[in-house]
């Protein structure tokens, strides 16, 4: 159950996502450590999609990161368009700045969904999106914690 749900919550992250055309991902990302410590689920120039190895964990993630085009990165109300796409859906917005959104997707049978918008251009123009579902609700520091490890992986 707990993976269906971080599936759909990683399609619903990629909605507004379009790419860039410049060096492959992985020039910009520690592709060693993910690949020590994560299943590559779908790779290319563009975008890579890692998630936790199937060990017994209380909450499982799925990290996206993914080029985009400049226009689309430099557009000042991205973020605004993110919240009014997951407010149409009913999710609950429990952080928003100028450059990150975090979401409760979704809360029932005693599992959460959580997603984790941010963007980066301290090296490229990149989307992080972290998906998570989790036998418990997560604090907003437990929610940066998760932000801030997506963040490690860029070089």
């Amino acid at each position: 159950m707990k993976k269906f749900l971080i599936f759909l919550l990683a399609v619903l992250a990629l909605t507004f996502v379009a790419c860039g055309k410049d060096k492959d991902i992985e020039s910009y990302l520690d592709m060693e450590r993910i690949n020590s410590e994560f299943n590559i689920e779908k790779q290319d120039k563009e975008q890579i999609k890692f998630t936790d190895k199937d060990e017994p964990r209380s909450a499982y993630r799925i990290f996206n990161f993914q080029k985009m085009k400049s226009v689309d990165f430099k557009n000042p109300k991205k973020i605004d368009k993110l919240e009014e796409f997951y407010l149409g859906k009913n999710c609950e917005i429990i952080y928003k700045d100028e450059s990150t959104i975090i979401v409760l997707v979704l809360a029932q049978d005693n599992s959460y969904a959580y997603n984790i918008q941010s963007f980066d251009d301290s090296k490229t123009e990149l989307m992080m999106a972290v998906s998570i579902g989790s036998d418990k609700e997560l604090s907003e520091d437990e929610l940066f914690n998760l932000l801030d490890e997506a963040k490690s992986f860029i070089k």
